[in-house]
């Protein structure tokens, strides 16, 4: 049966459809008491990347904030997503592979700056799905 116009599309938890994602992170944020902690950019297909992604640390842990705009209203600062995920399921996915490749980033950075004694490697780690 077809969708009526106008009707929205329905959505799955884990969408099937989604074309590959690679993440890398592009600069690690070591500075105490920010809850900024790295920039990352995905590749979306191979043939799209989207930068300015942040790898946030909150109370509840982890997360990835997308790329947005700042911008005043009404004399309140408010944001703008200048990029988000349609289904709930590319989000988490897109979700998932920044932050494993924070996490692999940040490891090797801990590795090198403990093992060989260098403070910032500064190196951009990826992952891909």
């Amino acid at each position: 049966m077809a969708r009526p116009k106008g009707a929205p599309r329905s959505t799955t938890k884990h969408d099937t459809h989604l074309p590959s994602l690679t993440a890398k992170i592009d600069k690690l944020v070591n500075y105490e008491d920010n809850n900024l902690k790295a920039f990352a950019s995905v590749t979306i297909g191979g043939a799209f990347t989207i930068h300015g992604l942040k790898v946030m640390d909150s109370q509840n842990g982890l997360f990835v904030s997308m790329p947005s705009t700042k911008y005043e209203k009404n004399g309140k600062t408010q944001y703008s997503e200048n990029f988000h995920a349609i289904t709930k399921g590319a989000r988490d996915e897109l979700s998932r592979i920044v932050l494993e490749a924070y996490e692999q980033s940040a490891y090797m950075d801990r590795y090198l700056s403990e093992d060989l004694g260098v403070p910032d490697s500064g190196l951009p780690f990826g992952q891909s799905m």
